[in-house]
């Protein structure tokens, strides 16, 4: 395993995966569903990844654009989602979303505090109560809950941004059809 950061400062960590090929849940409440790049340089940011990892840029949905790795979805799809394309289909996920392995976010210009950083989003079954768990717990609310569209098929995501009592930040979502009470089946990633 290493540790190492980008150009900008952002860290992240890299092991030789073996027979431990990594998170063995995802996309549960609790579990990881999705990792964003925050950076400045985005442009510096795509060369870098794609001259260490192999990734390619993509859309995502919602305007918003990702890191890809050609194969990634066939890989998925035949180890742990046999589904896996027709769950995107049916979710309108962009064409490739399958191959996604995390997001570009580009940092404000009105926020000249935030370094370069990684972010993990878990999934909730009700980013309200997360965030009051939270808060109950310590933590900190630093965005309040709040519905941003996914993708033009009528889906959205209640998402909170929080910060544990030692300050590290995550985001908790929850994924689910606009105008609907029940949540909706995440596009397994």
């Amino acid at each position: 395993m290493a540790v190492c950061t980008d150009p900008e400062g952002a860290a992240f960590g890299v092991w030789e995966a073996k027979n431990h090929k990594g998170a063995q849940l995802v996309n549960d409440p609790g579990a990881p569903v999705f990792n964003g790049l925050n950076t400045r340089d985005v442009e510096a940011a795509r060369s870098f990844y794609a001259a260490v990892f192999g990734w390619q840029t993509g859309n995502i949905g919602a305007g918003s654009q990702g890191w890809t790795l050609p194969g990634y979805g066939d890989w998925r799809e035949q180890e742990h989602h046999p589904d896996l394309r027709k769950q995107m289909a049916e979710a309108g996920a962009p064409q490739g979303f399958e191959d996604v392995v995390a997001a570009i976010v580009p940092i404000a210009d009105d926020q000249p505090d935030t370094p370069a950083h990684w972010g993990v989003t878990f999934a909730t079954d009700d980013a309200d109560a997360t965030a009051e768990k939270a808060a109950e717990l310590g933590g900190t609310v630093l965005v309040s809950p709040f519905d941003a569209p996914w993708s033009t098929s009528g889906y959205k995501i209640r998402l909170t941004v929080l910060a544990d009592p030692q300050g590290a930040t995550f985001s908790a979502s929850r994924f689910i059809p606009q105008n609907m009470g029940r949540p909706a089946r995440r596009p397994h990633r």
